[in-house]
């Protein structure tokens, strides 16, 4: 596979007929989309990729280029935010068809979801399905994501085959549009070192803390001020803010960062309530690993 001549970049929302018709190609059911958009559901799913705040809003998608031709895309999305986008999404396709369909959900907090990759057919045979699936991984994992699901439908082993080459395993099973599909998922290899290291949703402040964080053992603690002397900052507020906005908790342990009084200080942009309970709990159970037999 030669893939010299591809690129996979940021979709912009000039890319949004490509991103309609990946949506189109990825479900593969003209009467679902009928259901789902009407029957002019290009346009409507095109007029959805240009919307912020949707499902297949260009904001959330990849697009393959080969040669400078555009060739294909994925787009995914945080399953988290499912509930929300699908609002989003909703109201374009009410503004167009005039009703809101039923839609089943297709993924959930906890992994960060592919919704639709697809390949242009004179694109086909040249790796891009491969390329943009990966590319998609990276942009998840390197945004501090362990997991990336998808779904797809049990009777496409051959679509089966090519997600399992590339990590997947089957975690469960899904009814989507009316059909029986394998809920698949990949986790995150990199370990936390990589990936703060490699993380695209972190300022190189907040890496220089996660990274020197990472060297306190585990049942140790270190004070704000002690955390900041050692990157080489005078301000232990301002690693207390690096900390608050740590997406690796608990992998890099700012549970083990303490107030200067010996007092507990926050957790995870808390005083008090559920996550200092929770940082108590990390701590006392690093405690009782460390004592030994």
């Amino acid at each position: 596979m030669n893939t010299s001549k591809i690129v996979i970049r940021p979709a912009q929302r000039g890319d949004a007929a490509t991103i309609a018709m990946t949506v189109a190609m990825a479900i593969g059911d003209e009467r679902a989309l009928q259901n789902y958009c009407g029957d002019n559901y290009l346009a409507v799913l095109a007029a959805i990729a240009c919307t912020k705040g949707t499902q297949y809003s260009w904001q959330n998608a990849l697009i393959a280029e080969y040669e400078g031709q555009v060739a294909g895309a994925v787009v995914g999305y945080d399953g988290a935010q499912l509930e929300q986008l699908r609002k989003g999404t909703l109201a374009v396709i009410q503004k167009h068809v005039g009703r809101v369909p039923t839609i089943a959900d297709e993924t959930e907090t906890g992994e960060y979801y592919l919704d639709s990759v697809a390949v242009m057919t004179e694109f086909r045979g040249l790796g891009l399905g491969v390329c943009l699936v990966n590319a998609f991984c990276d942009k998840a994992f390197a945004e501090g994501y362990e997991r990336v699901g998808l779904i797809v439908d049990c009777d496409n082993p051959k679509a089966e085959m090519l997600y399992t080459s590339q990590g997947f395993e089957r975690v469960g099973e899904r009814w989507f549009f009316g059909h029986r599909m394998w809920h698949l998922q990949r986790v995150n290899t990199w370990d936390i070192h990589m990936r703060v290291m490699r993380s695209s949703c972190i300022t190189p402040f907040q890496r220089r803390v996660y990274l020197e964080l990472l060297r306190v053992p585990s049942g140790s603690t270190i004070t704000y001020g002690e955390l900041a002397q050692r990157i080489g900052c005078r301000s232990a507020q301002a690693v207390g803010q690096a900390l608050k906005c740590n997406p690796f908790a608990p992998q890099v342990p700012c549970h083990r960062v303490v107030a200067a009084d010996g007092s507990l200080g926050g957790y995870c942009g808390q005083r008090s309530g559920k996550m200092i309970e929770r940082k108590k709990q990390l701590l006392e159970e690093e405690q009782v690993e460390k004592q030994p037999e």
